[in-house]
């Protein structure tokens, strides 16, 4: 049993079925002799209405369950029932139940809404510290956590993106390593470059769970800075799949990350 609504300072048990207890809503009425829940099962129609709930449902109970002796004795029905008896008694009681059980649900709605804004909070924490996000990855992430649950937009329109040594805290242009490629006539196709990058320690190879027709054995592969590798760079997300990152490296760092790419070889 449990206590799920409160009318007029009156809780109104549950059974295990999920129930509610007609005669603790007789209590929360005024307790009348004329409303009382044998009372109300003697009509033609509520008879008509039991019988159609039961052919209607998909479950196995009824919508009708009596205990007998015992701390949760009482006749326990189902929510249209609930409504039907609530009308019975009259439209200010109807109107009362009805906006009752509008503010649960929405309590509950609310409820699994703060959860899956938490579970997203952690994802999102730990995602971080596995792929090495940059800041502007991480706010990206948090700013659609806002938009989720509803929330004015209190983050800040960017976030600083600098090397991991940096001591000025600014933000600095990044390009990716196909770009750098091209620009400086190194000679060398992106996925060797990276494969050097590998050995040096920068960037590593991930993988993701993926049914692309490229991916091998259900796994994609992707490359992602370290967290020696943020010296020189940071990771994005990726535009072609956001489960995944793409490194870009600072444009103050592409000198030191050509002479390393030249004296690097692949292992």
């Amino acid at each position: 049993m449990n206590q799920l609504l409160v009318i007029d300072g009156v809780s109104v048990r549950q059974d295990n079925s999920g129930r509610y207890c007609l005669n603790d809503l007789h209590r929360a009425a005024g307790g009348e002799e004329r409303h009382k829940p044998a009372n109300f099962f003697r009509q033609d129609n509520i008879k008509t209405l039991c019988a159609e709930i039961d052919r209607c449902s998909d479950l196995s109970i009824g919508c009708v369950e009596s205990i007998r002796g015992g701390p949760n004795q009482g006749t326990y029905v189902s929510k249209e029932l609930v409504y039907a008896y609530a009308m019975w008694i009259s439209a200010i009681f109807n109107l009362k139940v009805i906006r009752t059980f509008d503010a649960v649900m929405t309590g509950q709605h609310n409820i699994q809404r703060s959860d899956q804004v938490q579970a997203g909070v952690i994802l999102l924490e730990s995602a971080a510290r596995t792929l090495n996000f940059s800041n502007s990855s991480k706010l990206g992430a948090y700013q659609k956590l806002q938009e989720f649950a509803g929330l004015p937009n209190m983050m800040p329109s960017y976030a600083i993106d600098a090397p991991s040594d940096s001591v000025d805290g600014s933000s600095r242009p990044t390009m990716a390593l196909t770009t750098l490629l091209q620009r400086h006539n190194l000679g060398l196709s992106t996925n060797e470059a990276f494969n050097r990058l590998k050995h040096a320690g920068i960037v590593e190879r991930r993988s993701r769970p993926s049914t692309s027709p490229k991916a091998r054995n259900g796994q994609k592969q992707f490359w992602s800075v370290t967290s020696r590798g943020m010296l020189f760079g940071k990771n994005i997300t990726s535009p072609g799949n956001p489960r995944e990152t793409q490194p870009h490296f600072f444009e103050t760092k592409v000198q030191e990350l050509i002479r390393i790419i030249v004296s690097s070889s692949a292992a």
